[in-house]
């Protein structure tokens, strides 16, 4: 039994000095960043390297009236842009994506709107004109608003917006576009 004592007496001794040794080390480790963990927290502090290239994306003026009696107030806001690449880097173009804010000015009772952005056209640098990628259209009741979110147009490498050409009820308004 006195046997049985010693050596468990001994085994934990043993056993507690290996821990003890091991805490050192890995107190030393923990208080000596090495060179790799240095070097590892200097790029957070930068933009990461595969972060896509966002544009400011301007209408001007963001806000006009459109049809025959001016009875449909457009309202053109959160414009953006971010560049569009493929997986070697290489720019393939840009993609702007907006919201379409639409008021019917047509008195309670009178009619109401359906409006469709497949009609608009914006007009690039080089002269080309592009349709909506994708639109959402919005049917607005008189004197209501209602907004067409994720409205998108794809430009080639490239090219720059020059003008956003918008229709209703055959009539045209061209608004100017500027990406920074």
């Amino acid at each position: 039994m006195k046997r049985i004592i010693l050596v468990s007496s001994v085994a934990l001794m043993v056993a507690m000095a290996a821990c003890k040794g091991k805490n050192k080390t890995e107190n030393a480790d923990q208080q000596a960043p090495s060179s790799e963990q240095q070097s590892e927290s200097t790029p957070a502090a930068s933009t990461p390297a595969n972060e896509p290239k966002t544009f400011a994306i301007t209408f001007a003026p963001d806000s006009v009236f459109l049809g025959k009696k001016k009875e449909v107030f457009v309202r053109l806001k959160n414009a953006k842009g971010i560049e569009l690449t493929d997986p070697d880097g290489k720019v393939t173009g840009t993609e702007i994506t907006y919201e379409i804010e639409v008021t019917n000015k047509n008195a309670v009772g009178g009619n109401g709107i359906f409006f469709n952005p497949n009609d608009f056209r914006l007009q690039l640098d080089n002269g080309n004109n592009l349709t909506h990628d994708n639109y959402n259209t919005v049917n607005v009741d008189a004197e209501s608003t209602k907004t067409s979110e994720e409205n998108k147009f794809k430009l080639p490498a490239g090219a720059k917006p020059k003008n956003l050409n918008l229709f209703y009820d055959e009539t045209r308004v061209s608004v100017g576009v500027e990406m920074k």
